[in-house]
């Protein structure tokens, strides 16, 4: 399957690398179809693009949040289990949306809301979390931090 992005082009992928949000992501609803694309091809990096496949401007720009908050937690409700049917925590991959106005450095990432896909069955949704610590615009860097100029 042929895959139009903005950042890549038109890239092959296997129809099994598709990811259904069957509600769609809050403020994309219509689009339900998505592929998860490593932001550099070794795939060293946590950073990923969340590209719809019904539409080339639709694309989400993500990070693995544990490379840059060890602490961070989330707990899943047994509704929010069941909808993912997810069997094994380990199925599931969690990712946060990146917002980058201007230098990467400045970049911010909502905590508050990750996307949990059920890597087993290839669905998707975006759950808000019940925890007033995770912020919607947390800052991805910390003052001083190298990672950000490893990029």
């Amino acid at each position: 399957m042929k895959v139009q992005t903005e950042q890549f082009g038109e890239v092959e992928l296997g129809q099994e690398r598709v990811i259904t949000f069957d509600k769609g992501i809050p403020g994309f609803e219509e689009y339900k179809e998505y592929v998860l694309i490593p932001a550099d091809a070794e795939g060293e990096s946590p950073f990923f693009f969340l590209q719809s496949v019904e539409a080339v401007e639709v694309s989400f720009f993500l990070v693995d949040p544990f490379t840059f908050f060890k602490d961070y937690d989330i707990k899943l409700e047994e509704q929010m289990v069941e909808r993912l049917q997810l069997e094994d925590p380990a199925d599931a991959i969690v990712l946060t949306t990146v917002s980058v106005k201007g230098d990467i450095s400045g970049a911010t990432t909502n905590l508050k809301a990750p996307l949990v896909i059920n890597n087993k069955k290839q669905s998707g949704m975006q759950i808000v979390l019940n925890n007033k610590d995770y912020q919607i615009k947390q800052a991805l860097f910390q003052s001083g931090d190298t990672a950000a100029r490893q990029v």
